[in-house]
């Protein structure tokens, strides 16, 4: 014979208890079922473990992501070792051959580029964008920012601790 709660049941019958089973059986049998259904109320790490979702946002809310093309190689690593060395960024990615098309005085142009990735911190971002507009061979250079609203709670204090305060 099977148990009861072994024996498949159809998905409108409720879960109920055999009244001919000692208390402490059925106890026993109610908190695996909550257990399995809710693994975090029997958890012995909660809290512990991972990081609150707020403190993940919180993180991210201060986190940017820059980004600035450049003509060259050439420039492209004299921005992005000039921007590490004054800490205003934690890490540069040259991502090399994309290219551009844009309204230049009037007429579509096209000009093949590399695009700095820039993670930072919200603070820097003027001070960054005054840099690039100091050191960058364009007239208008580009420099976005985009707020970062997530990511690995590790990655996100690295960024953090790898600039100036």
């Amino acid at each position: 014979m099977i148990p009861s709660l072994l024996r498949p049941r159809r998905f409108y019958q409720p879960f109920r208890f055999s009244e001919s089973r000692p208390f402490t059986l059925r106890l026993f049998t109610f908190t695996l079922l909550l257990t399995h259904l809710s693994p975090r109320l029997f958890s012995t790490t909660s809290g512990c473990a991972a990081p609150s979702l707020k403190s993940v946002m919180e993180s991210a809310a201060e986190s940017r992501i820059i980004f600035v093309t450049c003509p060259n190689e050439e420039l492209a690593l004299k921005l992005s070792r000039g921007l590490l060395q004054e800490k205003l960024v934690a890490c540069v990615k040259i991502i090399p051959k994309v290219t551009s098309l844009y309204w230049w005085e009037g007429k579509i142009e096209e000009s093949a580029d590399q695009l700095l990735m820039i993670k930072t911190l919200e603070k820097h971002v003027a001070e960054i964008t005054d840099y690039v507009n100091k050191n960058h061979d364009y007239t208008v250079p580009e420099v976005l920012s985009v707020k970062v609203d997530g990511g690995n709670e590790s990655y996100l204090k690295w960024i953090k601790d790898s600039v100036k305060p």
